[in-house]
């Protein structure tokens, strides 16, 4: 999720298919479908352990979502960081700045790309380094504006050099 833009929007994703998730599993428990999106995680630990998902009848413990939430203008990130769904979002993977890219897209490219763009891939590596078989990726951010157009397209391909083999599906 990138900019201001993509976290609203996909706050309401992650929001959705929580909803989704919790009417299609009434017993709760880790199987295939929520794996996909989300991470069992045991949290009595600073460093939550991943609980594999097993033969898929094991019970949920803690979600996390599988997302990296990205802004360089932190209001928006705070506010999920404080919201209902705070506890979904691992706050080692976000990353943010103070400034904002003011709807520039150059300066969203140009500037905070270059600046943050290891940062981010590295969080973005980290969520990967947690799949059993990453396959792709959906980069939710607009097309208008600073932050979510200008980093990122910047972060698409950062994307493509990194991980060449993973899809790249984007949301905007």
């Amino acid at each position: 999720q990138v900019g201001q833009c993509g976290n609203q929007v996909g706050c309401r994703l992650w929001d959705l298919l929580l909803r989704e998730h919790a009417s299609a599993n009434p017993s709760a428990v880790y199987e295939d479908g929520l794996s996909v999106c989300f991470r069992n995680v045991d949290t009595r630990a600073d460093d939550p352990a991943d609980i594999p998902l097993g033969d898929g009848t094991g019970p949920i413990r803690a979600l996390k979502a599988r997302a990296v939430l990205v802004d360089m203008e932190e209001s928006v990130v705070d506010q999920l960081a404080r919201g209902p769904l705070a506890d979904l979002f691992d706050a080692r993977l976000r990353v943010t700045s103070v400034s904002g890219s003011g709807n520039n897209f150059a300066q969203g490219h140009y500037e905070y790309g270059p600046r943050h763009g290891e940062d981010i891939l590295d969080r973005v590596r980290r969520a990967a380094e947690r799949c059993e078989s990453l396959q792709c990726f959906s980069l939710v951010h607009s097309l208008g504006g600073g932050t979510g157009s200008g980093l990122g397209t910047y972060l698409l391909a950062l994307l493509a050099d990194a991980f060449p083999e993973a899809y790249r599906f984007v949301t905007c």
